[in-house]
């Protein structure tokens, strides 16, 4: 596989441009688009530079199968960088978080032995290199508000994966 093959595909909120490196998937970047995300366009993929690498076949379509709202976990193997102690224990406590639930930034905090230290997750969670596969639209301010997002068209992006999943939280 190249140094970072990419892929782009078209979903609900936008373009997703995806990189691979190695044999995992490395990024997703929610691309910012005008149309308003909870457009219900098909899901398509576009080959961003040749034919896609099988990583980023399966990628896409658990992603596709995510926005069809049949998938709620990821297999897709993850190529992610080093990161320092804690933003390792952050991202893993963030993949446990279940489809269609929450918690705050505080809770988060809590869970990985740092109860004081949201900000610093919140942090973390802006350094997400894979967002909807490592959930970081999934923490929510302690207020119940949504909080910060920095993917695509921001939180109304946050706001359109939230309430798609919690609609088809129960579906089988």
């Amino acid at each position: 596989m190249p140094a970072d093959a990419q892929l782009v595909m078209v979903t609900p909120i936008g373009s997703l441009r995806l990189h691979a490196r190695n044999q995992g998937l490395s990024g997703i970047v929610i691309l910012a688009e005008e149309q308003e995300p909870a457009s219900r366009r098909a899901t398509e993929i576009l080959p961003a530079t040749g034919v896609p690498e099988p990583v980023l076949r399966q990628a896409a379509t658990e992603l596709a199968e995510y926005f069809a709202g049949f998938r709620k976990d990821f297999a897709v193997p993850l190529e992610l960088p080093g990161w320092p102690q804690f933003s390792a224990r952050v991202m893993a406590a963030l993949r446990a978080v279940p489809y269609g639930e929450t918690l705050s930034y505080g809770e988060l905090a809590a869970r990985v032995g740092s109860p004081r230290a949201a900000r610093a997750v919140g942090q973390v969670m802006a350094a997400n290199p894979l967002p909807i596969i490592i959930p970081c639209h999934r923490v929510v301010a302690s207020h119940g508000l949504t909080g910060g997002y920095s993917g695509g068209g921001g939180l109304r992006t946050k706001r359109w994966l939230l309430e798609w999943e919690q609609r088809h939280r129960l579906r089988s």
